[in-house]
Order: structure tokens, then C-alpha cells, then sequence
């Protein structure tokens, strides 16, 4: 019942944004534009979005180990992207876990906390991105407050990982505390999946590794801004030179907003006013970038997605089904 009201609310929510994001459109000048795109800059924006998912794939590896090979961490990266892409609830990132598990170079809890650091070092390098670029961007207030909000969570979440990475006996006598005072529950089995979460967070410990994470997030990032600069140059005349990289802070904020599979209208609606009202880009070449940049990632990933299936395989109902148990029980 829980699942299906979050179906519901997305869909809802997802809806409106939509709505937000088409008001007032004229269809003849989204032609227009359409027609004097320049295509050439797919180009580069393909290779960056590869790019990107490599150097995503560089730094899972990192957290990981040396035992997983780039390769298959690249992979099923792109299985993590499919499964949040196309079906609800978000279930990517459980997804990577239960798949990079099954070869047993890793456990899947471990995998798990490998994936809740990755998380944070995109935040927080977002936040970074962020105060960099907003203080340029006229009207940019109320992105800069979702940030300030967002960098105190990310830097209190990246404090308590570095606590646990650190000292995993004093998470581990917490949890065992508390899985003891819930009745009926097996404490000693949910213990040993926590010890399993406490593992994959050793490679924090490490400075070489810790630089290498930061190092590998900004890379990641710039090939997103790389990514959204080609797809803007394609569709809009003459893009300012921030609308890139402000593009991708309020796009990476705003996907925590509930919505449906890929974030359907509210990164539609997001782009849209995040191009009309800082940069004043016409909104009819606002949305016709918005939908094309969304399309664009989404089919790319998918197909990405589609092999790395493959070369594990497995289907992507099979994949759900084990992310969503993941989630749901005590594996």
C-alpha cells in the first residue's frame, strides 16, 4: 500500500511539473527551433555522457576495489541508470548493489555503502559547483538557500560515514543497542547485514583514496556541465556560459523532488524556468532544450543500459525484483 501511494504521489507530482513546464508554449516556434538546431553538437554530448559514466564507473571502482574490474563496474553503472530510469521507486542504486554482488568479488551490503558514499560525494560536489557558479547567476536565491540545505545534510552525512569508516566498533555497538530494544526481531542477523555496511566503508580510511574520490567526482561533474553546454549549443542561440553548469546544480538538487521514473516534468520544468528566468533564454528554446537533453541522456543510458544486461545476463525484471526485495527485507 506504502509503494502504491509513492507511485501515486510521483505521478501526481510529476504531472504538474509537466503542465508548469509546457504552459504557454507555442508549438510553431518549438518547430521552429527544432529546425534550426545544429545537430552537430549530439556529437560531443555523446561523448561526454560516456565519458561521464566512465569516470563514474573509475570512482565506484575505487570504493569497491581492486578485485571488481573497470569494466564491470562501468557496466552495471549503466544497469543502475536503466532500472531508475524506466521503473518506480527509485531502485537504481539497490540495483548496482544486487548486481555487483552476484559475483562475489564484494558483498552486497558492501556494495550498498560504496553506492550511500557515492550519493554524498555527488552532493556535496554539486553544493561545491554550486557556490561557485550562483553567485554570478542573477536570481539565483533560492538556489542558493536548496543549497545551503542541501550541503549541511551532505556534510553531516559525509561526518557520520567518516565516523563509521573510522571507528565501524562504535556503529556496531549502536546498532546492536538499538536492533535489541525492536521487538521480535532477529538482531543478530540484521547485525551481521549492518557489519557488512560497515565494511564497504573502508576505503574512507584511506587519504590516497579519499583524494582519488575527489578527484574522480569532479571529473564526473565536469563532463555532466560538458554534456549540458553541447545539448544547450545544439538548441538555443548563443547559451550563456554559466547556464551549463547553473543547469546542472539545480537539476541535481531538484531531482530529490518525488516524481516518476526519470524525473518525467519536474527536470522539464526545473530546466525550463532554470533558463528562462536567470538567463532569459526564450522559453519556447528553454523547453525544446529541456525535452531534448532529457531524451537525449535517457535513450543514450538506455542503450548502455540494455548491454550491460546483457553481458551480465540478466533481465530487468529480474534485476527489480531483487533490488525491490533488497529493500524490503532482510537479506
Amino acid at each position: 500500500m506504502k509503494q502504491r501511494w509513492q507511485v501515486i504521489i510521483g505521478v501526481v507530482i510529476s504531472a504538474v511539473a509537466l503542465v508548469l513546464a509546457l504552459i504557454g508554449i507555442d508549438v510553431r516556434r518549438v518547430a521552429e527551433t527544432l529546425a534550426r538546431a545544429d545537430y552537430r553538437y549530439l556529437v560531443p554530448a555523446a561523448g561526454a555522457v560516456v565519458a561521464y559514466l566512465l569516470a563514474r564507473a573509475v570512482r565506484w571502482r575505487v570504493l569497491l576495489g581492486p578485485q571488481v574490474s573497470l569494466a564491470r563496474s562501468f557496466w552495471v553503472t549503466n544497469i543502475g541508470y536503466l532500472v531508475s530510469n524506466v521503473l518506480p521507486f527509485r531502485l537504481g542504486d539497490p540495483a548496482r548493489a544486487v548486481v555487483i554482488g552476484r559475483g562475489g568479488e564484494v558483498s552486497i551490503a558492501a556494495a550498498l555503502s560504496t553506492v550511500v558514499v557515492e550519493r554524498v560525494l555527488d552532493m556535496l560536489t554539486v553544493v561545491a559547483m554550486l557556490g561557485g557558479v550562483a553567485p554570478f547567476v542573477a536570481g539565483s536565491g533560492e538556489a542558493v538557500n536548496a543549497g545551503i540545505i542541501a550541503g549541511a545534510v551532505a556534510v553531516a552525512a559525509a561526518a557520520v560515514l567518516l565516523l563509521m569508516a573510522f571507528r565501524p566498533q562504535w556503529g556496531q555497538r549502536a546498532v546492536r543497542w538499538t536492533l535489541a530494544r525492536i521487538p521480535r526481531l532477529n538482531a543478530e542477523r540484521w547485525a551481521r547485514v549492518f557489519d557488512g555496511l560497515f565494511d564497504g566503508l573502508a576505503p574512507l580510511r584511506s587519504g590516497r583514496r579519499g583524494l582519488a574520490l575527489l578527484l574522480w567526482s569532479a571529473i564526473a561533474w565536469a563532463f555532466v556541465v560538458l554534456t549540458y553546454w553541447a545539448l544547450l549549443r545544439a538548441f538555443v542561440t548563443r547559451p550563456p556560459w554559466l547556464a551549463a553548469p547553473f543547469l546542472v546544480c539545480i537539476l541535481g538538487l531538484g531531482m530529490a523532488i518525488p516524481s516518476s521514473p526519470s524525473a518525467v516534468g519536474v527536470f522539464h520544468a526545473i530546466a525550463r524556468y532554470g533558463l528562462t528566468i536567470p538567463f532569459g533564454v526564450p522559453t519556447e528554446e528553454a523547453v525544446t532544450a529541456a525535452f531534448a537533453i532529457h531524451a537525449y541522456q535517457y535513450i543514450l543510458v538506455a542503450i548502455l543500459g540494455l548491454v550491460g544486461l546483457a553481458r551480465e545476463s540478466l533481465t530487468l525484471g529480474g534485476v527489480a525484483r531483487s533490488a525491490e526485495h533488497l529493500t524490503t527485507t532482510d537479506h
